[in-house]
């Protein structure tokens, strides 16, 4: 009998064996804090930044101001009612004479380029303008025509025309192309003529 112990002894010895090794497993430790914060979302691409907006041309924006100067000069004369008001409008009418000097450096250091006739012409139709204005405008007339206000008007109007006007009319004319300055075609781009 002692064999049958000694059999079943090993079994029993491998069963017991398993049995405490199979035991409950060891618990894991379990995170009782809050949920790990979601992938960040990959950023979509940023558009492309908007083209510049395009620069006005220096030329026009020098002309378009001489406008204004020539079409404002005109209407300076209406509030010119006593020596406090004409006072303020000779001093305007001085303003004005100084900006044209600084546009008229202005354009002369611009390069030309094509289709800045059109302002020359647009120019010269509102000199032609300011100089009817002169027959035609009763506020002119009133100022140059009144004795204590005259002389004061005159030598503004004239230093305006004289030292405003005229410098930027000759530069607005000096800068258009003529004939002279077109390139003249050498010999070797000329047409041959025909041997027919």
């Amino acid at each position: 009998m002692t064999t049958k112990k000694i059999r079943f002894l090993p079994h029993s010895i491998i069963v017991v064996v398993m049995l405490i090794g199979c035991g409950s497993p060891t618990p894991t430790a379990v995170n009782t804090g809050p949920p790990p914060p979601p992938p960040a979302p990959t950023p979509e691409p940023e558009p492309a930044p908007p083209p510049p907006k395009p620069q006005p041309d220096p030329y026009e924006t020098a002309m378009s101001e001489v406008s204004t100067i020539v079409r404002r000069y005109g209407t300076v004369y209406v509030d010119a009612k006593d020596d406090v008001t004409a006072d303020k409008a000779i001093e305007e009418i001085g303003r004005m004479t100084a900006r044209l000097r600084e546009l008229t450096a202005e354009i002369d250091k611009i390069p030309y380029r094509a289709g800045q006739e059109i302002h020359a012409l647009a120019f010269q139709t509102e000199l032609t303008q300011l100089q009817t204005a002169q027959l035609s405008n009763p506020d002119m007339q009133r100022v140059l025509g009144d004795p204590d206000l005259g002389l004061k008007f005159i030598a503004a109007h004239q230093s305006f025309v004289t030292d405003g006007l005229l410098p930027f009319g000759q530069s607005v004319v000096t800068r258009q192309p003529n004939v002279s300055q077109q390139p003249v075609p050498s010999a070797s781009t000329q047409p041959k003529p025909s041997t027919k």
